[in-house]
């Protein structure tokens, strides 16, 4: 690996060996390849980046990861909306202060609309900074093939294409985990995946697990689902 200039540090995995021949020495493709653009691998990339390294992230979904698509950027843009909600509709606390609100309502299409807008706007900013800072964005999924080694399976037409890195970091994140036995179907059985993105507020709902993005899904309704 390149030298990193003093008082800096690139942390980074180098894959197992398995038998396979790895690249002769300076016949990389990469300094350092990164399988995954969740905030972790972001990260990655373009500090290695912007401190000299040939770099490589690999995304076979939506740059930003769980966090930006999916988790924390969603789910506290509901949240947000959700407050000022329940602070109008709290005629009593505003009484005390000589305020009177009409009956409150709210659009929770649009609401919806402004969570997806700011994850696009996000999701953008993160692709154009990897860009800017030096690193090549590949798409699709990766697999390491031996030591030094990655395979991506290119988005859309399925082409796989190796490549050689010296140094890989695995930041693939997590999936929503399902129980065996139990199958969704977006509508009445969801996983967090889906449930930023629901059409409707259900009456009723039953949450199993308590990780971070449900609940704050959960207490980010307007009027929020009976447990």
């Amino acid at each position: 690996m390149r030298p990193i200039p003093k008082g800096r540090s690139v942390i980074a995995a180098s894959s197992a060996p398995d038998g396979s021949t790895a690249p002769a020495a300076g016949s990389f493709d990469f300094d350092l390849i990164v399988i995954g653009a969740g905030y972790g691998g972001f990260d990655a990339a373009k500090h290695a980046a912007e401190h000299g390294l040939k770099v490589a992230i690999v995304e076979a979904r939506d740059m930003g990861g769980t966090c930006v698509n999916r988790g924390c950027v969603p789910s506290k843009a509901l949240l947000a909306a959700s407050g000022r909600v329940r602070e109008l509709a709290d005629a009593e606390h505003l009484a005390g202060f000589g305020i009177h609100a009409a009956p409150v309502r709210f659009e929770r299409q649009k609401i919806a609309d402004h969570a997806r807008q700011l994850v696009e706007t996000i999701r953008t900013n993160l692709t154009k900074t990897v860009e800017r800072s030096g690193a090549k964005i590949l798409r699709g999924k990766g697999r390491l093939d031996g030591p030094q080694r990655v395979v991506v399976r290119e988005s859309g037409g399925g082409v796989e294409r190796p490549y050689s890195a010296r140094d890989v970091i695995i930041a693939t994140g997590s999936d929503p985990f399902v129980p065996p036995g139990i199958e969704t179907d977006g509508r009445t059985v969801f996983t967090s995946d889906e449930a930023v993105d629901l059409e409707w507020l259900p009456r009723w709902i039953a949450i199993v697990g308590s990780g971070y993005i449900l609940s704050l899904i959960h207490i980010s309704e307007p009027t929020r689902p009976r447990l």
